[in-house]
């Protein structure tokens, strides 16, 4: 085994106890620890050298593996195993249909690519969708061991930290997605910096339900969680009803992450399900008691921050990251240090700053608003095979221009408005933040979801508009009822003019939306 940081770390864990548990696979309903994981990885390491046609003791050297695995245990043994052997992973969204799978698989251009069992059938669908001619490999699921796997042994030298490790591709949500690589001390550090400040421990537990082709649930899920010698417990998909009987088996786990959709489901499971019941207070003691919820991914709706906490407790954490930087904002530990609205400060070693636009001039004030700009060994090293969109995202003293738009307190804690090109509109000579309004829709009691866009308009630049999915039961909402009720909340520059009352309202799977794929579905004739 190449002694990788991460490797090197998850032996430590499987020395000081063989039995300590790395990874609870709910589909397979197994446990596996940390000394078998590194046994596995050895094991399946050498299967891919050899199926490529590499001595053992050879080296990939940053080619890439594209895998599609469920998330399990089997998932960490594919991503460590290409990992050990020198390769960089492209892991695959096991929700994305044969297109989409053929456009990371392509633009990203493998010398392999893995399927677990549970997709043998996807290699038809790619083939014929017009699959460049690469190799596929199948692996066999893992079973737990009965007996205590040897440790692998270890190479004396360590492998530059600088090399490629992971590719994931940008959610599309404003653009075309585009790979994003990280390096192996990108990797570290981002996960380093979140053990340190949230206090991962050997004896958290952390439930996991994200999806495993982001950052989110790759390195603060998944890869923080095994540095720190923890468990974890993982889900092929979010299931409202699994995650409250987890958390009413009080002291089962101690960590939840994800994204403000999630929380939204399992406060309606709450209310449906759970409240009045006999079950009610074992689930509120039972949430009562982790250590720690974070939010993150999609701006956090104050109306559901506060009913989780009028059922829990707790106060969940908000954070600030984006595939480009992993996480580079973060509130506090403390509760007292979670400010309502806000992302919180720099976590350590990450610079942040805001420019203004157009003239890039450093915002040294505050509660003006400027674009965030990061700098550190979290940011990626490179868009894949794109030099100049590459160079148009940085400026010239190093600075990742991350395209959304903030202001910052007196105490130096961000507060985020939006993407300049799709959450920033421009009406009547006001700029309107577009997250704002819809937090302040959300308020309202008809409402469950709602996007806010920009819509050009001749004589105002552009209007602001409203996407609306009301509440079951609820009378049916007009545009003349909506601005009556919100001239109560907010200016009237800022209050939308015009209203599409919708069924539902498409997320991906980290339930942000693609606002420029709303605004042609729903006002085609305002493009």
């Amino acid at each position: 085994m190449p002694s990788l940081p991460l490797f090197l770390e998850a032996k430590l864990h499987a020395t000081k106890d063989p039995k300590k548990i790395a990874v609870i696979d709910k589909t397979k309903n197994a446990a596996f620890t940390y000394a078998q994981l590194l046994a596995d990885v050895s094991m399946l390491k050498t299967q891919i050298l050899s199926f490529l046609g590499v001595d053992s003791s050879g080296d990939l050297d940053e080619q890439r593996i594209a895998f599609l695995a469920p998330a399990g245990y089997d998932y960490v043994v594919i991503q460590w195993a290409i990992w050990a052997a020198g390769g960089v992973c492209v892991p695959l969204c096991t929700t994305h249909p044969p297109k989409e799978l053929l456009y990371t698989i392509s633009d990203s251009d493998p010398c392999l690519v893995i399927l677990h069992t549970s997709f043998q059938k996807t290699e038809a669908s790619l083939r014929e969708k017009g699959m460049p001619n690469v190799p596929f490999m199948a692996v066999t699921p893992f079973t737990a061991s009965q007996t205590s796997p040897q440790i692998p042994r270890f190479n004396g030298t360590a492998p530059l930290l600088s090399r490629r490790a992971l590719i994931i591709y940008t959610s599309g949500t404003t653009s075309k997605p585009k790979g994003c690589i990280t390096t192996h001390e990108n990797i570290m550090f981002q996960a380093r910096s979140l053990v340190d400040v949230w206090k991962y421990s050997p004896s958290d537990h952390l439930i996991h339900v994200l999806p495993l082709h982001h950052i989110h649930g790759i390195i603060n899920g998944l890869t923080a969680t095994l540095l720190a010698g923890a468990t974890v417990e993982m889900y092929p998909k979010f299931d409202p009803k699994t995650v409250w009987d987890r958390w009413s088996d009080i002291g089962s786990s101690t960590m939840f992450m994800a994204v403000p959709t999630v929380y939204a489901r399992l406060i309606d499971y709450f209310d449906a399900s759970i409240r009045s019941t006999d079950a009610e207070n074992a689930a509120r003691a039972g949430s009562k008691a982790l250590r720690l919820l974070v939010s993150g991914s999609a701006a956090l709706p104050a109306p559901i921050k506060q009913r989780f906490a009028e059922i829990t407790g707790q106060t969940l954490l908000e954070r600030y990251g984006m595939t480009e930087i992993g996480m580079a904002l973060s509130c506090g530990l403390e509760t007292d240090r979670r400010i309502d609205g806000s992302v919180g400060w720099p976590l350590p070693g990450v610079e942040v700053r805001l420019t203004e636009r157009g003239s890039g001039r450093v915002i040294e004030g505050f509660e003006e608003e400027g674009m965030i700009e990061v700098k550190g060994n979290n940011v990626f090293k490179e868009y894949w095979r794109l030099p100049k969109v590459t160079a148009k995202e940085f400026t010239k003293d190093g600075w990742f221009k991350t395209g959304d738009v903030a202001k910052r307190d007196r105490t130096g804690a961000y507060f985020i408005l939006g993407r300049e090109s799709v959450d920033l509109i421009k009406s009547g000579g006001y700029k309107i933040s577009a997250l704002e309004v819809e937090r302040t829709m959300l308020s309202l009691k008809d409402i469950s979801e709602v996007v806010v866009v920009g819509i050009s308009d001749q004589e105002w630049g552009q209007r602001v508009a409203a996407i609306v999915k009301q509440k079951n039961g609820t009378t049916s909402l007009e545009l003349k009822q909506l601005r009556s009720q919100l001239k109560e909340e907010m200016a009237p520059y800022k209050i939308p003019t015009m209203l599409k009352v919708v069924d539902s309202i498409e997320r991906n799977a980290m339930g942000k939306v693609n606002k420029k794929e709303i605004v042609k579905k729903y006002f085609p004739e305002k493009i």
